[in-house]
């Protein structure tokens, strides 16, 4: 029964000593167009459009061919960039530990079509495995879909401690307050700037390419309370899942999870705006 007693108030101390905070990275892009909620680069023959939001955030677009010909994309010659670095889009079949190879950035999820809300609680809760075909052949008049790295694999951004912050009405309880903290970057000093080249042909085996490369920065994090991220809860799901109003979606933003101990990092002064 002691022990019982003693277990059941270790775990009462180190729950209260966790803080749920959620990190919402907002983004801008160099050279594409912001359109109907989403970055677009459009020409006479293609049409390409993103959508970064989920949790560490994905590169994924839709590519749209607008001819009445097929259009090829050429994936050996295409890349991912992250900070100057260049991640393959394929690689040759010898290499067998893929996850390992791309150090952490593969995503191996549900692929997030753009104007197809997925809710963070549960977007990873189906996942498959293809095989990653080198040339991809995209019909007329269509769509092609591809997700498959995270733009920030690894840990959240560490605010400074003087950073700026407003207090709000937390969104999940209008009558609690709760403090964001955010910083502001330029495409100099951003923690992450990012870019998507992809090779496309008109014909399968050609060399003939047309490069695309398009440029993308983060601009500003916001840290916050994990309630006041999830906001109002709105229904459960025949599956069990809970569904809230999760006001900061944004197909140009992305975010992470983090979880504040008593080890460090937890702004104590503002515990009680958190409503602990």
């Amino acid at each position: 029964m002691r022990k019982s007693l003693v277990f059941f108030f270790l775990l009462i101390v180190f729950s209260s000593c966790s803080k749920q905070f959620i990190q919402v990275f907002d983004t801008s892009t160099t050279n594409t167009i912001f359109k109907d909620q989403y970055y677009i680069y459009e020409t006479d023959t293609i049409k390409i459009t993103y959508s970064f939001w989920a949790s560490k955030g994905v590169m994924s677009f839709a590519v749209f061919n607008k001819l009445d010909k097929p259009i090829y994309i050429d994936w050996k010659n295409s890349s991912f960039i992250t900070n100057d670095n260049k991640l393959n889009y394929w690689i040759e079949e010898t290499q067998t530990n893929i996850v390992s190879y791309y150090g952490g950035y593969f995503y191996n999820g549900a692929i997030l079509k753009p104007g197809v809300t997925i809710q963070q609680g549960i977007q990873m809760a189906s996942s498959t495995t293809i095989k990653l075909e080198k040339v991809t052949f995209i019909p007329p008049k269509s769509n092609y879909y591809r997700s498959q790295f995270y733009l920030l694999p690894g840990q959240h951004c560490k605010l400074k401690k003087d950073s700026q912050s407003e207090i709000v009405s937390r969104n999940d309880n209008p009558d609690s307050k709760t403090k964001i903290y955010s910083d502001n970057f330029t495409i100099h000093n951003s923690p992450l700037r990012f870019r998507n080249f992809l090779a496309v042909t008109f014909a399968e085996n050609s060399q003939q390419f047309v490069f695309i490369d398009n440029g993308f920065f983060v601009s500003s994090v916001k840290e916050m309370d994990y309630r006041h991220f999830q906001g109002k809860f709105l229904r459960e799901d025949g599956a069990g899942n809970f569904i809230y109003e999760e006001p900061f979606t944004k197909s140009t933003s992305f975010f992470i999870r983090i979880d504040y101990t008593q080890s460090g990092e937890y702004r104590d002064n503002d515990a009680k705006l958190y409503g602990e």
